[in-house]
């Protein structure tokens, strides 16, 4: 059964938001909004919340679907908001789940939706004659629009290929493939690690990655009369 690890960059989950100016933006005499980069995030994943229309010199706050309190600022003389954004733990192991953040001033109101995901990817079948297998990918949270590698490292260590095997599609970028070579190449035994990203070159520090093991053992010896 192959062992999967999820490698992330590190970001914290306490403060979730701290507040600043934003340099371009609408006037306060427009509808407040406000906008997240990225649209997707992984749990306490970093990202940035800007916002426009608000009244200037004022405190704002932010809420998780309206009632969990997120953090607070000012904007500046505009009415523009510039704050990091941490997105909330999310726990969940397949699918994205959609969140509703809302900020408001007191008389101005701007929500804006965004997902979580978790990164996940997965081979299936996982068993049978590691020479001929042909499996199906499923690879989720690399982020939308990004090619999907994966990289063979062979079991001394070394980097044995790395193979394209898709594009993610969606904000979050997810991935399932038609049946393929689990190895395209021969193989020798002993446990194999894929580490699936999103870089052509492959490289052991790359954030977000996900690491599979993968043991090729050599068949029992058949039995003598």
């Amino acid at each position: 059964m192959p062992l999967v690890v999820a490698r992330f960059s590190r970001s914290s989950l306490a403060a979730v938001l701290t507040g600043g100016v934003l340099l371009t933006g609408a006037g306060a005499a427009h509808a407040a909004s406000i906008q997240l980069a990225p649209g997707c995030f992984h749990s306490g994943g970093a990202g940035l919340l800007t916002g426009a229309g608000f009244r200037p010199d004022a405190s704002w706050t932010a809420k998780l679907r309206g009632t969990q309190r997120l953090g607070s600022g000012r904007t500046d003389r505009k009415g523009r908001i510039r704050a990091r954004f941490t997105a909330p733990a999310y726990s969940g192991t397949t699918g994205e789940r959609v969140e509703t953040l809302s900020v408001t001033d007191g008389p101005h109101v701007a929500s804006r939706s965004f997902s979580l995901t978790p990164l996940t990817a997965s081979f299936s079948p996982t068993t049978g004659d590691p020479n001929t297998m042909r499996v199906r990918w499923r690879v989720l949270g690399l982020g939308a629009d990004s090619a999907v590698f994966v990289h063979y490292i062979a079991p001394n260590g070394k980097l044995r290929k790395s193979v394209r095997i898709g594009h993610a599609q969606g904000a979050c970028g997810h991935l399932k493939t038609a049946p393929t070579r689990l190895f395209p190449f021969p193989i020798s035994y002993g446990r194999w690690t894929f580490q699936i990203d999103a870089h052509s070159g492959y490289s052991k520090a790359t954030v977000p990655r996900l690491l599979i093991q993968y043991d090729v053992k050599k068949p029992a010896p058949r039995p003598t009369h």
